[in-house]
């Protein structure tokens, strides 16, 4: 499936040359049309060999453990990577009420809101679940 397959360049050629025989246009204007071009044409099909290529592999490395390690210190790190969570989770909600005060919002009253929809979604949870247990 070549590019070229439907094209004769000697037909191209010789109308290509009895074009610039026939005196009517000028060579050098028609030079300075082809060069530009081909100057373009020639830096994409460079710039797609180029891109052709795969970039090389990159290594990601993992933390690794020790095979010594006891279950105490997982969980002694779980325990302490969670602190570290929620620590961060309660900065961003800080972050988020001063945000929401900087542009006029009644922080509190969402807050309290939320919370009451946490209850009556919760209390309805566990009427759902009483109500299927007896079932």
């Amino acid at each position: 499936m070549s590019f070229f397959k439907d094209v004769s360049f000697r037909s191209a050629g010789s109308d290509l040359i009895g074009f610039l025989r026939s005196g009517q246009h000028n060579a050098f204007l028609f030079m300075a049309a082809c060069i530009p071009t081909a100057v373009i044409i020639g830096m994409f099909y460079m710039d797609s060999q180029n891109k052709a290529k795969p970039p090389p592999p990159t290594v990601t490395y993992f933390e690794s453990w020790p095979a010594s390690r006891t279950i105490e210190e997982s969980k002694a790190w779980i325990a302490e990577r969670q602190v570290r969570k929620d620590e961060m989770r309660e900065r961003e909600k800080e972050a988020y009420k001063a945000f929401g005060r900087a542009v006029g919002m009644d922080v509190e009253r969402i807050e309290r809101e939320a919370a009451a929809e946490r209850a009556a979604k919760d209390r309805a949870d566990s009427a759902a679940g009483t109500a299927g247990a007896t079932k």
